[in-house]
């Protein structure tokens, strides 16, 4: 009975045993087109660590602009003033305040010499020398000018204007000015009707008539220059007004308001 299994057992298990050990020996045998199959995956080879690219340092420098500039030290001055005054027994504030003081005089000062120093090197710069401040030089002046308002009054007379007077009989400021009016007309030579616009005319002025809706002004009383010729029409003035005062405008109306600077 042993015998017989002994000879079933023995033939299965150098089966098994052949077969384990012809498992590599076969796989060995495989086609090379499959090799590729079986064989180990390429080891990739080290890359260098990549190298990290320094952006170069930049030091960004603010102007500021000069009113900036004022601005921050107006602020710092006042502040330090400031602090002094709330604290006027502590010295060291006090003397801060007082040595900002001297340095704002000290900037004006220089400022100043530098503006006399311009006027030199620049003439034009200087308001004064058309228009002197001293007494001796200012009466001459003066006379000059007069002498130039005179001569545009009786301008635009001889180009036929004259002057409209527009005005409210019951008005009191219109009284008080119609005299000055009128002899302003008489002493420099040029043409003056008054117009009412409330049909009650000043005796002050020798030539009237109504309005009767014919002329549009916005205040009253009121000084216009006209040209019948051509209708141009230029107010000149609206409520009391001086003769030195209407003889500027006058000039202004001449030279059509040119700047005199």
């Amino acid at each position: 009975m042993r015998t017989a299994c002994s000879r079933i057992l023995v033939p299965l298990v150098i089966h098994s045993v052949l077969a384990t050990l012809a498992a590599p020996a076969l796989a060995a045998l495989t086609a090379p087109g499959w090799r590729w199959y079986n064989e180990p995956p390429p080891v990739a080879a080290p890359q260098p660590d990549p190298e990290v690219e320094e952006k170069p340092s930049v030091t960004v420098t603010r102007t500021l602009t000069p009113t900036q500039q004022m601005d921050w030290f107006h602020r710092f001055h006042q502040d330090v003033t400031n602090d002094a005054v709330l604290n006027p027994t502590d010295l060291e504030k006090v003397e801060r305040a007082m040595a900002l003081n001297q340095f704002v005089a000290e900037q004006s000062g220089a400022y100043g010499m530098t503006m006399k120093k311009a006027l030199l090197d620049d003439p034009s710069l200087s308001y004064t020398r058309s228009h002197p401040t001293e007494q001796a030089a200012r009466k001459t002046y003066l006379a000059g000018l007069r002498q130039q308002k005179t001569a545009a009054v009786r301008t635009l007379a001889q180009q036929g204007y004259g002057l409209f007077f527009v005005y409210r009989g019951e008005d009191p400021i219109a009284g008080q000015l119609a005299p000055s009016i009128q002899d302003f007309a008489d002493r420099y030579g040029i043409d003056l009707l008054g117009i009412t616009l409330d049909q009650s005319q000043n005796g002050a002025i020798r030539n009237n008539r109504p309005n009767q809706g014919r002329l549009v002004v916005e205040h009253d009383p009121a000084l216009v220059l006209v040209n019948p010729k051509t209708g141009d029409m230029k107010p000149l003035a609206y409520g009391f007004i001086a003769q030195d005062a209407l003889l500027g405008r006058f000039l202004n109306a001449a030279t059509n308001f040119t700047p005199d600077f």
